[in-house]
């Protein structure tokens, strides 16, 4: 059985699978995780453009991991959407 997960945006529960996981290593900024493998406070978002929206306005990633996105987090989730 594949372990479900929350969208911090929506906060449906979908499998890992269906969600974006962003990861924050300790001292570091967030980054995407794409293959869901890297050790680390992790989070998880809809591949949605409209879940990444609301996330980008409303600043889920800085508030969950209580830091700036100094990596430019968004764009990249951006790009990973429009493949």
């Amino acid at each position: 059985m594949e372990p479900n997960r929350m969208c911090m945006v929506c906060r449906e529960r979908k499998s890992k699978a269906e969600l974006l996981r962003i990861v924050r290593v300790k001292g570091e900024s967030p980054k995407l995780d794409p293959n869901q493998n890297i050790s680390g406070r992790g989070m998880y978002l809809c591949k949605s453009s409209e879940c990444l929206s609301q996330a980008k306005r409303r600043r889920v990633i800085e508030r969950a991991f209580g830091c700036a996105d100094d990596g430019g987090v968004y764009e990249r989730l951006e790009t990973e959407l429009e493949r």
